[in-house]
């Protein structure tokens, strides 16, 4: 009777090591080349709602593409800006140099560093210019996409982040 037993427990680490191994490779069908954010937003805490930021895909040559047009083609070898202009009757309840993000990714996507954690979405330099963060979202195939995000009060820290550099 033992030996039944250690041969089905042996059957079974077996079966158990077989599957682990074959379950890492991954299958290319499933692989995915999207590398967008389709929204992202900021947070006071990070279960609440959130306010969505406005997202513009740059193409290549730097040229903004309009929201109806954004395609992984169209916008290849660009980047992304988010921008939280937020308005300051919430500067009591949302303060954006210590708040929350989330992010909208489909599939295999990885966003790097991560979103976990207050951030601060101004990142203001030694003058006081608002230079916000960036990220690199991955795709399942590897290609990559950088996304600066920024955030201020309507009125304040007007500055894109590309001014300036």
């Amino acid at each position: 009777m033992k030996l039944i037993y250690r041969n089905i427990i042996a059957l079974m680490a077996l079966v158990a090591l077989t599957v682990g191994f074959t379950a890492c490779e991954a299958d290319p069908e499933f692989e995915h080349p999207n590398n967008l954010i389709s929204d992202m937003r900021i947070k006071a805490n990070p279960t609440a709602d959130g306010i969505a930021g406005v997202i513009t895909e740059y193409n290549a040559k730097g040229e903004a593409v309009p929201a109806d047009e954004v395609t992984l083609e169209a916008v290849k070898g660009g980047y992304g800006k988010v921008e939280f202009i937020l308005n300051p009757a919430l500067e009591g309840s949302l303060n954006p140099e210590r708040c929350y993000l989330s992010a909208s990714l489909t599939f295999d996507e990885i966003i790097t560093p991560g979103l976990a954690g207050i951030k601060n979405v101004t990142n203001r330099d030694a003058q006081g210019v608002a230079r916000g963060i960036e990220f690199t979202v991955t795709s399942g195939t590897g290609d990559t996409r950088l996304y600066k995000v920024i955030g201020y009060f309507e009125g304040q820290y007007q500055i894109n982040p590309d001014d300036n550099e």
